[in-house]
């Protein structure tokens, strides 16, 4: 996605935290704001994992900080290490809240330990951090950035734990930017479609799919029946295969929402996928629901309607 380069803020000298950054979208992002002069605290739920190590050792300035984000301990700990760093800079330029899990299955098959743990990491992991760390935030006029996704504005069969999360996301997001509004703080949500990261990684969903139905309380699996799981298993297959591998676009909205001097409040990653889903949202429920539905190849049905 292409920005207009002018009105862009001066990066040396301003510090950013980022959750998440073990892989995917952190680590990528984390490398692109050391090169351009940020001083980059990534925050790892494993500071010792391969991905914090290689941060470490293939940039200039990133500094790895310990932080599960479920963990108010961790969160605490973070904050006073982040406090220290940005006494000079009277401040954090920006907190980019970007942890997240994704599990892909249908209600019923959900356990609720599955739902408690994805909350617990999308929704109040983003509030638990923000929370802590918006007074710092505040200190630069500076801005708050929340990886969320267009699974929190469309619905989709089978995403019923993930969607939640950011649909919380998003609502926490919105509110959080009207309140910040007096103290000239940015709030921003970056929304990728599916992206071929870590967490897309087709053989731990599917896998985690399978676990699910196989865990699934036998009446319920009866009454959906062997053929409909498989062709959910076989639709969700063939979607993680089609997850853009055009990651940087994702970088890109998260770089110009940091560095902006204006950031918009929204971003979607990918032009066409931008317009198609304003365009979607336009669209009255009952026709996003065939568009769905259609899109999902959900058409077997289960065994109890037959």
């Amino acid at each position: 996605m292409h920005f207009r380069r002018s009105k862009i803020l001066e990066p040396r000298g301003k510090v950013v935290f980022i959750t998440g950054c073990d892989t995917g979208f952190g680590n990528l992002l984390a490398r692109r704001l050391d090169v351009l002069g940020f001083v980059v605290l990534a925050g790892c739920l494993d500071a010792n994992s391969q991905g914090a190590r290689a941060l470490v050792r293939e940039t200039s300035r990133v500094q790895t900080v310990q932080v599960d984000v479920t963990s108010d301990h961790q969160v605490q700990a973070a904050l006073e290490i982040v406090t220290v760093r940005t006494q000079e800079q009277g401040g954090l330029w920006s907190l980019i809240n970007n942890a997240g899990i994704a599990v892909f299955t249908e209600c019923e098959w959900c356990p609720m330990d599955t739902y408690r743990r994805s909350l617990e990491v999308n929704l109040v992991g983003t509030i638990r951090v923000t929370k802590a760390f918006l007074p710092l935030v505040r200190q630069t006029r500076g801005r708050v950035v929340n990886v969320a996704s267009l699974a929190g504005r469309v619905g989709l069969p089978g995403f019923t734990a993930y969607s939640a999360t950011k649909h919380g996301v998003v609502g926490f997001s919105d509110c959080l930017r009207r309140e910040m509004v007096k103290f000239k703080v940015n709030v921003v949500t970056i929304e990728p479609n599916m992206y071929r990261t870590p967490m897309a990684e087709r053989s731990m969903q599917l896998g985690q799919a399978e676990q699910s139905w196989a865990t699934t309380p036998q009446h319920i699996r009866d009454d959906y029946g062997e053929q409909y799981f498989h062709t959910f298993h076989a639709t969700l297959k063939t979607h993680l295969s089609f997850s853009s591998k055009r990651i940087h676009e994702v970088i890109d909205c998260l770089e110009h929402a940091v560095i902006a001097r204006h950031p918009k409040s929204r971003y979607v990653p990918g032009r066409t996928m931008c317009l198609l889903s304003n365009l979607f949202g336009a669209l009255p429920n009952c026709i996003q629901d065939v568009a769905v539905i259609a899109a999902m190849k959900a058409n077997v049905r289960p065994q109890c309607m037959d």
